[in-house]
């Protein structure tokens, strides 16, 4: 008994040291993320503008992601201002957070030592050193995930109450920032098949109770939806395409690629062997099978997603939560621990690679990969060149044909003394712009700002239309995004095309 006593206190001082030196790893790690997120001059990326703008009139809900993202935005802003750093400041902050919830998940698993490993490999996972800087709906959708499966794991074998009531909660704010955190049910479910302990949770009044409060958390966001129609699920339902199936080996092999990019070469490789070894072994721990529960159901959907109908590389991304621990556990087993060692020092070379980036955009097209950040560059000057323009007539409003442009301008092209409106081909509300601030006539003044692919369709909505500037603004990559401003007269709802009476003939600037 007295053995056993100085076992258990001995794990606890391994554990607490441990822990100690992780908190001490994710805040240094974090400052750094955000002096360069202080630092970067990179603009607004155009899905950072629209969250920006949501956050500007916080709501239970918005066109195309339930509503997390702009109340954490509305918070970091009200502290700091509506700087882009102050914007983006929740992202490190948070994946600093999950990273030190990924040592408690390791630790039922695994060593105290490997449990540090682990979350140091989630800290440097390079799609988690890019996301750190944007803020994205996968941010809280991470952080969530993990504090729920952290509560999972730990209500497999505490019978108490209150582990099962964390996790309910964890999952209703993870569905809050994006539906994706529906997976969570399908990893518990798999796990409930795998593990006794998991089993007894799940089937039982406090597996029910997880659910429960998960949907009580997200019924206000269902409810704004039913009041609008449902937008927020159409629109994942669209994301997915499934009604337009390409069954693309391609695209397969493409996703499947991408996966050993945002998760890094050698974890992955890690995780298979992980998934391998505990698929054939005759013996395997609880722990561990439980982790697999959470890794291989949303990174199976995700790869029959992209054979369907293709799928981006971070639609995954919840896998790697669970999945950094077993990768880091295999990677120890094999050949002493070195390629263990070679991952964190490809994840790290890459993650202090991208802080240069970040705060030395040039940097990335000197060594080839300007086309990377060409979303985030520009931005500020067509705002600048947008809001010149409208200065210079009684205008009744500015109005773009493209969701980018017009989140952009919202953000950029400020301080304006008249209304952003979005141009729409229809009726139909495609994206919250159109849902919420559609150009409707009457409109006899109109600035466009518009690609010039889309001149046409455009113009034909107007009685007259003359061009008074082409910006032509240099974006990474070396290229150029070219937007045409037009002053535009008479508005009226899309209609078959009919010729545009130009006042003066368009000319190149």
């Amino acid at each position: 008994m007295e053995h056993n006593s100085i076992r258990a206190n001995t794990s606890d001082r391994e554990t607490r040291s441990a822990f100690l030196l992780a908190l001490g790893i994710v805040a240094g790690v974090t400052i750094v993320r955000c002096a360069v997120l202080l630092l970067s001059p990179l603009d607004l990326y155009p899905d950072e503008a629209q969250y920006w703008w949501w956050a500007q009139t916080p709501d239970l809900g918005y066109f195309s992601k339930p509503p997390l993202i702009a109340w954490i935005i509305r918070l970091t802003t009200a502290l700091f201002g509506d700087s882009e750093w102050a914007i983006r400041l929740a992202s490190p902050l948070l994946h600093g957070a999950t990273s030190l919830l990924v040592f408690g998940i390791s630790r039922r698993a695994m060593s105290a030592r490997l449990s540090l490993l682990g979350s140091a490999a989630y800290l440097t996972l390079p799609g988690v050193s890019w996301s750190c800087g944007l803020i994205s709906t996968d941010v809280p959708l991470l952080f969530f995930w993990a504090a729920a499966l952290c509560a999972f794991l730990r209500a497999c074998e505490d019978r108490r109450w209150r582990w099962p009531i964390l996790c309910g909660a964890a999952l209703g704010l993870g569905l809050e920032s994006k539906y994706a955190m529906f997976y969570f049910l399908a990893g518990a479910g798999v796990a409930a098949w795998l593990s006794a302990p998991a089993r007894r949770l799940v089937c039982s009044a406090r597996g029910l109770l997880i659910v429960s409060i998960g949907l009580v958390l997200l019924a206000p966001n269902m409810v704004w939806n039913a009041l609008h129609g449902f937008p927020t699920v159409a629109h994942t339902e669209a994301n997915a395409e499934w009604g337009r199936s390409r069954f693309s080996i391609a695209a397969l092999a493409g996703f499947v690629l991408g996966q050993f990019g945002v998760f890094g070469p050698f974890l992955m490789a890690g995780l298979i062997g992980a998934l391998w070894r505990l698929a054939r072994a005759p013996r395997r721990a609880e722990a561990e099978l439980v982790l697999s529960a959470f890794v291989v159901p949303p990174l199976l959907l995700i790869v029959v997603q992209s054979f369907v109908a293709g799928a981006n590389a971070n639609w995954a991304a919840t896998a790697f939560v669970a999945a950094a621990p077993l990768a880091v556990a295999e990677l120890a087993r094999w050949w002493r621990g070195r390629p263990l060692i070679v991952s964190f020092a490809i994840d790290g070379a890459a993650m202090i690679a991208l802080w240069i980036i970040l705060v030395w955009p040039g940097t990335a097209d000197v060594i080839g990969v300007g086309n990377a950040f060409k979303r985030e560059e520009g931005w500020r000057e067509l705002g600048a060149d947008v809001a010149r323009a409208a200065r210079a007539a009684p205008y009744d409003s500015i109005s773009a044909q493209n969701r980018s442009v017009v989140a952009e301008l919202l953000y950029y092209a400020r301080p304006r003394s008249v209304p952003i409106r979005m141009w729409t081909r229809d009726s139909v509300a495609r994206d919250h712009f159109a849902m919420t601030m559609r150009l409707k006539p009457p409109a006899a003044r109109v600035l466009l700002a518009i690609e010039p692919i889309a001149a046409g369709r455009v113009l034909a909505t107007f009685d007259s239309a003359r061009r008074v500037e082409r910006l032509a603004i240099a974006v990474g990559g070396h290229r150029a995004r070219v937007i045409e401003l037009y002053d535009a007269h008479d508005y009226r709802d899309p209609q078959p095309a009919r010729a545009v009476t130009p006042v003066s003939p368009p000319r190149d600037l």
